[in-house]
């Protein structure tokens, strides 16, 4: 016999409040409003997550189809899963009305079909992010009228510039962060693993209330500083060394991430200079930053600075920054191929950084704050402090 399942209704977890939720309702309808389509179609997870504050448990470091978010003008989202713990999770722990159980991938069309078809725009305009091939091409045979367009520029308008209160979430997950970056210059001594260093990052930064981490902590000791390894190995750290490490972490659905160099024990001279000239190169980036201030501009100084000093061999070829917030490298990119001005309330991270891959002895320094853009400059959000040792 079924019984009725009794829970008390809960805001979701790690919910960020009322108010930022009404707010980021009322913004993506004016979004929609203004784009010339009739519906947003979501599949990334963390875009699922912002439009409906619901916690996907897909919310985490693995790209797998599990949730699609369909936002109609003058509707709340209706939300598409995969899981059956999300039938109480969705109707317990979220403000969803309409919630659909999603079959195996290769007939989500199908659900989304009725989806679009039960909101009148099954033949009309869509505008979405990374739809699975097999989704488009079910969709596109059995609805041979929708127009299926890209969601990209929307999304930047939509999450670029951001909301007081979530900018004030951001500076909360910054001292998260900052906690587990003091832990991890604590940990740096000769004969520890790199890994070992992360798992005490990470220990800090859960303990003061970080969900999980948005991408494998990076601690690169040596060699491994000198190629800028992406992940902490199991390499032991020596003497002398300097040691990148790139930490994040996620508080009520936003990110921080912030990165530095230390050295273990006392540096060289070259080891001094390369730090010293990365973090001139973050300094000048961050006194260029202000309104209207181009991002092009913003990584032309950064370079700048760096080839002034002697090391333009070995200047970084990605972006000087990125945008933070809900999701981890937020376009638009601080990058010499990417133009776009510079707003009040954007969140960015700045990270110069000079690696030298023939000179595995020396190493490389990494650099990275994060700040928020004001009326008239910048607010530092983090404050992990820099290495004297290697200042001085």
């Amino acid at each position: 016999m079924n019984k009725e399942i009794q829970f008390e209704k809960q805001s979701p977890s790690f919910y960020a409040g009322d108010a930022l939720h009404a707010i980021k309702q009322k913004k993506v309808q004016k979004a929609l409003e203004a784009s010339g389509f009739d519906a947003f179609l979501f599949f990334k997870a963390e875009a699922v997550r912002w439009v409906s504050d619901f916690y996907v448990k897909g919310f985490r470091p693995f790209l797998e189809p599990e949730y699609v978010a369909l936002v109609v003008k003058g509707k709340p989202p209706v939300v598409g899963y995969i899981s059956g713990s999300d039938d109480l999770r969705i109707r317990f722990k979220s403000d969803i009305e309409d919630a659909r159980r999603l079959p195996h991938v290769s007939k989500w069309h199908e659900t989304i079909a009725k989806m679009l078809s039960d909101y009148g725009v099954a033949n009309g305009r869509v505008a979405t992010d990374i739809m699975p091939h097999m989704v488009y091409k079910g969709l596109s045979e059995t609805c041979p009228n929708l127009e299926i367009g890209d969601v990209s520029s929307m999304w930047l308008q939509l999450t670029a510039v951001k909301d007081p209160i979530e900018v004030d979430l951001i500076r909360n997950s910054l001292r998260v962060a900052d906690l587990g970056a003091l832990a991890a210059i604590k940990a740096i001594k000769p004969g520890v693993s790199e890994h070992s260093v992360a798992a005490e990052a990470v220990y800090a930064m859960r303990r003061a209330g970080s969900e999980f981490e948005p991408f494998i902590p990076l601690v690169a000791s040596g060699a491994n500083a000198s190629m800028f390894e992406r992940i902490a190995t199991e390499k032991i750290i020596q003497a002398g060394e300097m040691v990148i490490f790139d930490l994040g972490a996620v508080v009520k659905g936003y990110t921080a991430d912030l990165g530095r160099t230390v050295i273990c024990g006392e540096p060289t001279a070259k080891q001094r200079e390369v730090y010293r000239t990365t973090y001139l190169a973050l300094q000048e980036a961050k006194k260029m930053i202000r309104p209207g201030v181009t991002g092009k501009e913003i990584d032309a100084r950064a370079r700048e600075v760096i080839a002034d000093s002697g090391w333009g061999d070995y200047v970084y070829t990605g972006n000087t920054g990125h945008q933070l917030g809900y999701g981890l490298h937020g376009e638009p990119l601080i990058d010499r191929r990417v133009d776009f001005v510079v707003e009040e309330n954007m969140v960015m991270c700045l990270e110069p950084r000079i690696v030298l891959p023939d000179q595995p002895e020396v190493g490389g320094a990494h650099l990275e704050d994060v700040v928020v853009v004001t009326a008239n400059g910048f607010e530092q959000l983090n404050t992990t402090p820099y290495d004297e040792r290697l200042l001085g």
